[in-house]
């Protein structure tokens, strides 16, 4: 076993939290094993039913996906929740990245909002997608974003870094000390999303890359699935531990 915990991205299981509600989910996902969650909103539960249903379930709060507008003009309310909580991570799931002054500015929204959030007592990331894997010059934009703003970490999702070209545990090696967590989503030859056991990704590379340069949160999270979520989280849930 590499790792002893993993974690979920609760978008993973948005549709099975609309049919049966944030409740019915948690405790599923805490039955598979995961040992903590990452948010994608809270279900318009109040905190204390969160802290309530995150206790009866075992489970940690070790991130959440705050849209950068929101926690920009959210952010006392958003601080307010998560320290409630115990959330480790606060992490940006996305910002404009289309071109280089797209990057400038994410940038300069970023620099606003780390030493805020960090003298709150949180960690800060961002989180990629595609386009961050795209160049204006030498580099990728996620590392002309990192360049401009030092003080923010990187939540890497290896799905949509290696779908771009990227050698991920390169990238990782490259920047050590600087991401701070991994999105583990699998994909196939197509790029498509898949179960965790069915892709092209080595995940004990990636993930044995990632602590040996300071990751230290590893997320699930997944797009789609053949059948039911809940068989194919606990088959790349089992997956993982075995690695």
């Amino acid at each position: 076993m590499i790792i002893s915990e993993f974690s979920i991205q609760l978008y993973s299981t948005r549709r099975e939290i609309w049919r049966e509600g944030l409740p019915s989910v948690m405790e599923k996902l805490a039955r598979i094993g995961y040992a903590g969650v990452e948010f994608a909103g809270y279900g318009d539960l109040p905190v204390d039913e969160m802290a309530s249903m995150l206790q009866k379930n075992g489970l940690k709060p070790v991130g959440a996906h705050i849209g950068l507008d929101r926690l920009e003009w959210a952010f006392d309310e958003e601080i307010a929740y998560h320290r409630t909580l115990g959330t480790t991570f606060l992490i940006i799931p996305a910002a404009p990245f289309a071109n280089a002054e797209e990057v400038k500015q994410t940038a300069a929204r970023l620099n606003a909002l780390a030493p805020r959030v960090r003298e709150s007592g949180f960690r800060f990331a961002f989180h990629n997608h595609g386009v961050e894997f795209e160049r204006d010059g030498a580099q990728y934009r996620l590392e002309d974003m990192m360049a401009l703003s030092p003080e923010t970490e990187i939540q890497l999702d290896v799905f949509w870094a290696s779908k771009m070209g990227c050698d991920c545990v390169e990238f990782i090696k490259k920047h050590a000390g600087r991401i701070c967590s991994l999105h583990i989503k699998q994909r196939d030859a197509a790029g498509e999303s898949v179960d965790l056991g069915d892709g092209t990704l080595d995940f004990k590379a990636l993930i044995q890359a990632g602590l040996e340069t300071g990751v230290n949160c590893f997320v699930h999270e997944q797009e789609e699935f053949p059948g039911c979520a809940y068989e194919s989280l606990g088959n790349g849930f089992r997956h993982i531990m075995s690695l």
